[in-house]
Protein backbone atom coordinates (compact mmCIF):
# COMPACT_ATOMS: atom_id res chain seq x y z
CA UNK A 1 0.00 0.00 0.00
CA UNK A 2 1.26 3.44 -0.92
CA UNK A 3 0.18 7.03 -0.35
CA UNK A 4 0.05 8.86 -3.63
CA UNK A 5 -1.21 12.43 -3.88
CA UNK A 6 -2.67 12.03 -0.40
CA UNK A 7 -4.81 9.01 -1.35
CA UNK A 8 -4.09 5.42 -0.43
CA UNK A 9 -3.11 3.34 -3.47
CA UNK A 10 -2.46 -0.36 -4.04
CA UNK A 11 -0.20 -2.37 -6.35
CA UNK A 12 -1.67 -5.03 -8.64
CA UNK A 13 -0.23 -7.67 -6.29
CA UNK A 14 -1.97 -6.10 -3.28
CA UNK A 15 -5.28 -5.89 -5.16
CA UNK A 16 -4.89 -9.50 -6.28
CA UNK A 17 -4.44 -10.62 -2.67
CA UNK A 18 -7.47 -8.60 -1.53
CA UNK A 19 -9.65 -9.94 -4.36
CA UNK A 20 -8.37 -13.53 -4.25
CA UNK A 21 -7.11 -13.57 -7.86
CA UNK A 22 -3.78 -13.62 -9.69
CA UNK A 23 -2.10 -10.25 -10.25
CA UNK A 24 -2.34 -10.82 -14.03
CA UNK A 25 -6.13 -10.81 -13.60
CA UNK A 26 -5.91 -7.38 -11.97
CA UNK A 27 -3.74 -6.15 -14.86
CA UNK A 28 -6.40 -7.42 -17.28
CA UNK A 29 -9.14 -5.60 -15.33
CA UNK A 30 -7.12 -2.38 -15.61
CA UNK A 31 -6.32 -2.90 -19.30
CA UNK A 32 -10.00 -3.54 -20.10
CA UNK A 33 -11.07 -0.42 -18.19
CA UNK A 34 -13.02 -2.30 -15.52
CA UNK A 35 -10.73 -1.00 -12.76
CA UNK A 36 -9.17 2.45 -13.03
CA UNK A 37 -5.50 2.83 -12.13
CA UNK A 38 -2.68 5.35 -12.32
CA UNK A 39 0.50 4.39 -14.08
CA UNK A 40 3.83 5.32 -12.51
CA UNK A 41 6.71 6.66 -14.63
CA UNK A 42 8.16 3.15 -14.39
CA UNK A 43 5.01 1.67 -15.94
CA UNK A 44 3.58 0.16 -12.74
CA UNK A 45 -0.12 0.35 -12.01
CA UNK A 46 -1.40 1.91 -8.79
CA UNK A 47 -5.07 1.46 -7.94
CA UNK A 48 -6.55 4.26 -5.78
CA UNK A 49 -8.68 3.25 -2.80
CA UNK A 50 -11.51 5.38 -4.19
CA UNK A 51 -11.61 3.09 -7.26
CA UNK A 52 -10.91 -0.23 -5.53
CA UNK A 53 -13.69 -0.25 -2.93
CA UNK A 54 -16.54 0.54 -5.38
CA UNK A 55 -15.11 -2.07 -7.81
CA UNK A 56 -15.07 -4.74 -5.10
CA UNK A 57 -18.62 -3.86 -4.02
CA UNK A 58 -19.88 -3.88 -7.62
CA UNK A 59 -18.62 -7.44 -8.10
CA UNK A 60 -19.77 -8.62 -4.64
CA UNK A 61 -16.28 -9.13 -3.29
CA UNK A 62 -15.85 -8.84 0.48
CA UNK A 63 -14.21 -5.52 1.34
CA UNK A 64 -11.83 -5.75 4.32
CA UNK A 65 -12.81 -3.39 7.13
CA UNK A 66 -9.33 -1.84 7.24
CA UNK A 67 -9.71 -0.43 3.72
CA UNK A 68 -13.43 0.41 3.84
CA UNK A 69 -13.26 2.76 6.80
CA UNK A 70 -16.31 5.04 6.86
CA UNK A 71 -14.75 7.31 9.47
CA UNK A 72 -13.18 10.65 8.72
CA UNK A 73 -9.75 11.16 10.26
CA UNK A 74 -9.13 14.28 12.33
CA UNK A 75 -5.75 15.20 13.78
CA UNK A 76 -5.52 17.58 16.71
CA UNK A 77 -2.22 19.42 17.18
CA UNK A 78 -1.75 21.60 20.24
CA UNK A 79 1.24 21.83 22.57
CA UNK A 80 -1.15 21.98 25.57
CA UNK A 81 -2.19 18.39 26.47
CA UNK A 82 -5.25 19.71 28.30
CA UNK A 83 -6.49 21.37 25.12
CA UNK A 84 -5.97 18.26 22.97
CA UNK A 85 -7.81 16.18 25.60
CA UNK A 86 -10.74 18.63 25.59
CA UNK A 87 -11.06 18.58 21.81
CA UNK A 88 -10.60 14.80 21.68
CA UNK A 89 -13.33 14.43 24.31
CA UNK A 90 -15.58 16.71 22.24
CA UNK A 91 -15.20 14.43 19.23
CA UNK A 92 -15.77 11.29 21.36
CA UNK A 93 -19.54 11.83 21.00
CA UNK A 94 -19.10 11.31 17.26
CA UNK A 95 -17.15 8.01 17.21
CA UNK A 96 -19.46 6.76 14.49
CA UNK A 97 -18.13 9.49 12.16
CA UNK A 98 -14.64 10.43 13.33
CA UNK A 99 -11.36 8.85 14.30
CA UNK A 100 -9.22 11.35 16.20
CA UNK A 101 -5.45 11.36 16.45
CA UNK A 102 -3.75 13.68 18.94
CA UNK A 103 -0.28 15.21 18.89
CA UNK A 104 1.30 17.71 21.27
CA UNK A 105 4.40 18.21 19.14
CA UNK A 106 4.47 19.69 15.61
CA UNK A 107 7.37 17.48 14.43
CA UNK A 108 5.58 14.32 15.60
CA UNK A 109 2.39 15.55 13.94
CA UNK A 110 4.17 16.02 10.60
CA UNK A 111 5.54 12.47 10.84
CA UNK A 112 2.02 11.15 11.51
CA UNK A 113 0.66 13.15 8.56
CA UNK A 114 3.37 11.58 6.38
CA UNK A 115 2.10 8.14 7.36
CA UNK A 116 -1.58 8.94 6.86
CA UNK A 117 -2.97 12.26 5.68
CA UNK A 118 -5.91 13.22 7.90
CA UNK A 119 -9.10 14.62 6.41
CA UNK A 120 -8.83 17.63 8.72
CA UNK A 121 -6.05 19.04 10.89
CA UNK A 122 -7.15 21.13 13.90
CA UNK A 123 -4.01 23.03 14.86
CA UNK A 124 -2.96 25.57 17.46
CA UNK A 125 -1.00 28.46 15.98
CA UNK A 126 1.19 29.38 18.94
CA UNK A 127 3.55 26.54 19.86
CA UNK A 128 7.22 26.50 20.88
CA UNK A 129 9.96 25.23 18.52
CA UNK A 130 7.68 25.25 15.45
CA UNK A 131 4.48 27.28 15.35
CA UNK A 132 1.30 26.52 13.44
CA UNK A 133 2.21 28.97 10.68
CA UNK A 134 5.40 26.99 9.93
CA UNK A 135 3.49 23.68 10.03
CA UNK A 136 0.97 25.13 7.61
CA UNK A 137 3.72 26.31 5.22
CA UNK A 138 5.26 22.82 5.22
CA UNK A 139 1.92 21.13 4.55
CA UNK A 140 0.88 23.58 1.82
CA UNK A 141 4.24 23.18 0.03
CA UNK A 142 3.86 19.41 -0.41
CA UNK A 143 1.76 17.97 -3.28
CA UNK A 144 0.55 15.17 -0.96
CA UNK A 145 -0.85 17.56 1.68
CA UNK A 146 -1.44 20.89 -0.08
CA UNK A 147 -5.21 20.28 -0.29
CA UNK A 148 -5.59 18.99 3.27
CA UNK A 149 -8.27 20.84 5.25
CA UNK A 150 -6.85 22.88 8.14
CA UNK A 151 -8.66 24.57 11.02
CA UNK A 152 -6.44 26.94 13.01
CA UNK A 153 -7.07 27.79 16.66
CA UNK A 154 -5.41 30.34 18.91
CA UNK A 155 -5.88 32.09 22.22
CA UNK A 156 -3.80 35.10 21.15
CA UNK A 157 -4.75 38.15 19.16
CA UNK A 158 -3.34 37.85 15.66
CA UNK A 159 -1.52 40.53 13.69
CA UNK A 160 -2.86 41.71 10.35
CA UNK A 161 -0.10 39.75 8.56
CA UNK A 162 -1.02 36.58 10.46
CA UNK A 163 -4.70 37.06 9.64
CA UNK A 164 -3.79 37.52 5.97
CA UNK A 165 -1.71 34.31 6.03
CA UNK A 166 -4.63 32.39 7.55
CA UNK A 167 -7.08 33.75 4.98
CA UNK A 168 -4.90 32.28 2.22
CA UNK A 169 -3.82 29.01 3.86
CA UNK A 170 -6.41 27.64 6.26
CA UNK A 171 -10.05 26.72 5.85
CA UNK A 172 -11.30 28.16 9.14
CA UNK A 173 -10.06 29.94 12.25
CA UNK A 174 -11.39 29.71 15.81
CA UNK A 175 -10.40 32.06 18.61
CA UNK A 176 -10.03 30.29 21.98
CA UNK A 177 -12.22 29.73 23.86
CA UNK A 178 -14.70 28.34 21.34
CA UNK A 179 -17.75 26.12 21.44
CA UNK A 180 -16.97 22.47 20.71
CA UNK A 181 -20.20 22.12 18.71
CA UNK A 182 -19.01 24.94 16.43
CA UNK A 183 -15.69 23.15 15.82
CA UNK A 184 -17.39 19.82 15.06
CA UNK A 185 -19.83 21.65 12.77
CA UNK A 186 -16.93 23.24 10.89
CA UNK A 187 -15.25 19.84 10.48
CA UNK A 188 -18.56 18.37 9.25
CA UNK A 189 -18.80 21.08 6.56
CA UNK A 190 -15.20 20.57 5.44
CA UNK A 191 -15.44 16.79 5.02
CA UNK A 192 -18.93 16.58 3.48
Amino acid sequence: MNEQFGERTFTTFEVARLCGVFHTTVINWVNKGKLKARVTPGGHRRIPLSELVPFMKKYDMPVPADIDDPHRHVMILDDEPMMTRLIDKGFAKYKDRYVVQVSNNPVDALILVGKRVPDVLVMDLMMPVMDGFQVCQILKSSPATKDMKIIAISGRKLTAAQQDFLAKNVDQFFQKPFEMNDLVGAVDKLVN
